[in-house]
């Protein structure tokens, strides 16, 4: 598949991420790198990151998305030991995230918003 077809998909992702960040405290999003042809597009390999921290020293989650796979981290402390989770990711047709398909980029950014602060407030707890 063309990469620029793949940068548009993942940029859409992104940009459903980003989009809530308005809403959600403690919700960033950071672009690891950019299509060389265009800089308004995510590079599909490189990916964005996601992380939810409410205080610089507190618990946190971190995703990372590219084009093939996800990774989400998730810590109790600055300090602290982190967990990993990987997943499979298929953009190209569909938004796939593992086993679960998403008709839109809004609905996969929402359920990964709900994982997400289902792992941080894990990780708060512990």
């Amino acid at each position: 598949m063309e990469i620029q077809v793949l940068a548009a998909r993942i940029t859409e992702l992104e940009r459903a991420f980003h989009d809530l960040t308005r809403t959600v405290p403690g919700l960033s999003v950071v672009i690891v790198g950019h299509v060389s042809a265009d800089d308004t597009l995510v590079h599909p390999v490189a990916g964005f990151e996601v992380r939810l921290q409410q205080t610089p020293d507190g618990p946190g989650v971190s995703l990372y998305v590219s084009v093939n796979y996800g990774e989400l981290r998730s810590w109790r402390a600055a300090n602290g030991n982190a967990a990993r989770e990987r997943f499979n990711v298929n953009l190209s047709d569909e938004f796939v995230w593992g086993d679960s398909v998403f008709e839109t980029a809004d609905e996969l950014a929402q359920d990964l918003l709900g994982y997400m602060q289902f792992n941080y407030d894990a990780a708060a707890e512990l």
